[in-house]
């Protein structure tokens, strides 16, 4: 084996000893972690009370999809954990009605398996992501072979559901605005880093790049709290409540600060212009239509990570049949979504495999250590609590001890093995481990191979169409609200996604959108960049001219309202005419140097004409 290889291999190792001891930093994540598990802890218990900890138990998946949208405000939290639990309830019911008929199994879990994963990310659904969604289906196959109908099983998922929805909406309204106060002050922090930064030198590549990157996670800071704030409630109103106003008045000075600054470094000569313009301020997260119809083009990461789940479910459900001595494929299916169900480079979702075939076997152990001492069923139920805590306060500091975790409340969900009945469930679980991150890895490493430089391509010609459609209202004038009739002016708290078609909400749209795309721009090429460092280093210098010229367009719509529409539609000119001169998104290299060149000389002669 040549040196380089085994130095590879070395470092790998290396990094995976490395990830199993450490464990990351997360300030406050138990203390949500106690108030997520609580409303979670409520619904079992009352439903056990009511119908006995035996059936209980069986409403765990109903309750923890209640957690859909956790860190969002009321008003969207409730409307994220309706269509959650319907969708919970949707695939548990295709699950039980498929249990007799095997062989429709792998080909339904599939489908399945692509559909929900690919709404969860187009939509940006958010934490804790779609494995307890598609696991419902898995469960219902498992459960129904077991004699469990929809008759019996559904009614007690939607029953826990419905008590941790409501238990999760009581303890907002005793702690409110939580997701709020967040937002803001994480909108806070970083305009105050930029804002703190010294103006770089031009000359100095390190500074400017600093700087940049600052600049870029203010303002995106900046938009999502807005969007929170704003999706926290009913359109056109006002917070009702002094400490939301005061959390409006805070984020609008934060906004303000960051305007100024932005304004300083791209047009130094003039002030913003924010009586005329602050209405038209982007409002968070693009519409509906708008995300579905992104993530459905081809090469998008919403397909690529649902491609790569159906896949790797495919893959193991079918196997799982053959070989298990159970003969239920539910726990290889969950073996397969928890490495893949959110997405992330691949050598860390090989990390994560490896995370969960340690984590399952430790769990295991811990299982049989529980089973042995023959727990109640109430003893079970609480277990089943404190697995999820754990699971929960450690998903994001150390992922193999919350598959420990994980593995526990699993069996726990389960009906209590005999004894005789033990050896053969971990025979089974740990082989349907094995199976589902086996599949897992493998379409980790065959599917999307050329993916990391695909998506980075795709995104960067994504931006540039976006800022083409802001630099063609810059051109056209139709920055200026004031220049519209009185019934076509913006209302003042207009949100995102919300518009009539009138041309200042088309403004506001194109705006929002290019702040959107610069920030997924950011967040793919660092997702992607471990998976192929040498072909995407280059694309760095790419992202931060094209975000230096994006927000240079930024500043410009807050100036005088007709100023430089020339120099618009001179950069519009050019950078329609560079799309067009690019090839198709391909394997066909492109050189990127030249088109951050290009990207470099549009902005200068922007800045210069504007």
């Amino acid at each position: 084996m040549p040196p380089s290889a085994l130095a590879t291999g070395r470092r790998r190792l290396q990094r995976l000893l490395r990830s199993l001891v450490t464990f990351a930093p997360a300030p406050g994540r138990s203390r949500r972690a106690l108030r997520w598990v609580a409303a979670t802890a409520a619904s079992l218990i009352v439903i056990s009370v009511i119908l006995g900890p035996d059936k209980g138990g069986m409403g765990l998946l109903g309750a923890m999809s209640a957690g859909g949208g956790r860190d969002f405000p009321t008003r969207r939290r409730v409307l994220v954990g309706i269509r959650v639990g319907a969708t919970v309830l949707a695939c548990q019911a295709i699950g039980l009605l498929i249990s007799p008929w095997p062989l429709l199994v792998p080909p339904v879990m599939t489908a399945m398996t692509f559909v929900v994963v690919w709404f969860w990310h187009a939509l940006l659904t958010g934490p804790p992501g779609p494995i307890n969604t598609v696991f419902a289906g898995a469960l219902g196959v498992y459960m129904g072979s077991l004699g469990w109908t929809c008759a019996t099983l559904l009614p007690i998922t939607a029953l826990a559901w419905a008590l941790a929805l409501a238990a999760s909406l009581i303890l907002l309204a005793l702690w409110p605005h939580t997701a709020e106060r967040r937002a803001v002050e994480a909108a806070e922090q970083a305009v105050e880093a930029y804002c703190q930064q010294p103006r770089p030198d031009p000359w100095d590549a390190r500074a400017a790049s600093l700087s940049n990157r600052l600049r870029s996670q203010a303002w995106i800071a900046v938009d999502d709290a807005w969007h929170v704030l704003r999706t926290g409630r009913t359109p056109g109103t006002v917070p009702l409540t002094a400490e939301g106003r005061a959390l409006d008045g805070r984020l609008r000075t934060s906004h303000l600060r960051l305007l100024e600054r932005l304004q300083a470094e791209s047009f130094p000569s003039e002030h913003p212009e924010i009586s005329r313009h602050f209405n038209l301020v982007p409002l968070g997260l693009p519409s509906v239509r708008y995300l579905l119809r992104t993530a459905a083009q081809s090469g998008s990461q919403p397909r690529l990570v649902a491609g790569r789940a159906a896949g790797a479910v495919a893959l193991a459900a079918s196997v799982a049949f053959l070989l298990s001595p159970i003969g239920h494929p539910y726990w290889a299916i969950q073996s397969a979504l928890i490495v893949l169900h959110m997405g992330a480079s691949r050598a860390d979702l090989t990390i994560r495999a490896a995370h969960r075939v340690i984590g399952t076997a430790a769990g295991l152990v811990v299982y049989v250590g529980i089973v042995s001492l023959g727990p109640g069923p109430w003893t079970r139920l609480g277990i089943a609590i404190v697995a999820i805590y754990g699971l929960e306060a450690l998903a994001v500091r150390n992922y193999a001890s919350s598959v420990v975790f994980v593995t526990v409340f699993g069996l726990m969900l389960t009906p209590a093995p005999s004894a005789a009945h033990t050896h053969l469930l971990i025979t089974d679980r740990l082989g349907e481990t094995a199976i589902g991150v086996g599949a897992s890895v493998l379409m980790i490493w065959v599917m999307g191979r050329r993916a990391p430089i695909l998506l980075v391509r795709r995104q960067f010609r994504q931006t540039l169409t976006r800022l083409l459609l802001v630099l063609d209202d810059l051109a056209k004038g139709l920055e200026d609200p004031a220049g519209l009739p009185p019934s076509r002016r913006p209302l003042p708290l207009l949100t995102a996604g919300e518009h009539d078609g009138s041309p200042t909400d088309l403004v506001r749209a194109h705006r929002r959108d290019l702040v959107f795309e610069l920030g997924r721009a950011g967040a793919i090429l660092s997702s992607q960049r471990p998976d192929d460092p040498e072909s995407l280093e280059p694309w760095m210098r790419v992202q931060e001219e094209v975000s230096r010229l994006s927000y240079d367009v930024v500043a410009a719509t807050w100036r005088q309202p007709g100023t430089g529409r020339a120099a618009a539609r001179i950069a519009h000119r050019a950078i329609a005419e560079m799309i067009d001169a690019l090839p198709p998104i391909s394997q066909r290299r492109i050189d990127p140097t030249a088109v951050a060149g290009t990207v470099a000389v549009i902005r200068a002669e922007f800045l210069a004409s504007a």
